[in-house]
């Protein structure tokens, strides 16, 4: 119980600082609270959401994310381990609900232009295709950069040919996949099977995060480029 509560405590301190500094402007620029009980009320929902959120995180995705990461080479061959890493990149994406509110937003935006759908899709198979590569630098030994270069060469070349809306959001896109799902799912199962064949976890078993991201964006800009 005394552990809850310190974890409680920690939540409160991370989260005092941006709401301090949002109230204080609020004040600055005299705007009135339209109700200060509906307010305490979304407060303390934040505080004890986030609490409940990184608690069900480390209890749950975390060690979940690493035995499977570990248990990965049960798989005959590692085209299959690809394959597998490759549907969950693909799945965890489309939980992630900050995926979900700037697809909204984008669609209402343009009227209908850019569907939500199309585009969480094109960001999922990004991701997909990010998680694949980070997997196969894992199962390979291999050093970030051979991946890391060409794909950021792509993507200047997918900017200079696609809209700049579209860089923006496939940009805002890819960031949206760094999210509380996607990050401990991602980064766990890399540490995980790093550990488990034998490789430098701390060499080979980070930089998936960022694969994803550069995939993801360089998918939404392929997408429009294309006109799904």
């Amino acid at each position: 119980m005394k552990t809850l509560l310190l974890d409680f405590i920690a939540i409160i301190k991370s989260t005092a600082p941006l709401l301090l500094a949002l109230v204080v402007l609020k004040l600055v620029f005299r705007s009135p609270f339209d109700s200060i009980k509906q307010f305490s009320t979304g407060l303390l929902f934040v505080l004890l959401g986030l609490f409940v959120f990184q608690k069900g995180v480390s209890m749950c995705l975390l060690p979940l994310a690493n035995d499977v990461g570990t248990s990965l080479v049960k798989l005959p061959a590692r085209g299959l381990i690809i394959l597998v890493c490759l549907g969950i990149g693909f799945t965890s994406t489309l939980v992630e609900p900050a995926l979900r509110i700037l697809a909204g937003n984008a669609e209402e935006v343009t009227v209908g232009a850019m569907r939500g759908s199309v585009l969480i899709h094109a960001t999922a198979i990004g991701t997909a295709i990010g998680m694949g590569l980070g997997i196969a630098k894992v199962l390979y030994n291999l050093k970030s950069t051979y991946f890391v270069v060409p794909l950021l060469v792509l993507l200047l070349i997918l900017s200079l040919v696609s809209k700049d809306f579209i860089v923006g959001m496939a940009f805002d896109c890819a960031a949206a996949t760094t999210g509380p799902v996607n990050i401990p799912i991602n980064s766990m199962i890399a540490v995980g099977l790093a550990s488990a064949i034998g490789v430098d976890p701390m060499r080979v078993g980070f930089g998936l995060v960022g694969l994803t991201c550069l995939c993801s964006a360089a998918s939404v800009m392929l997408a429009s480029v294309i006109k799904i």
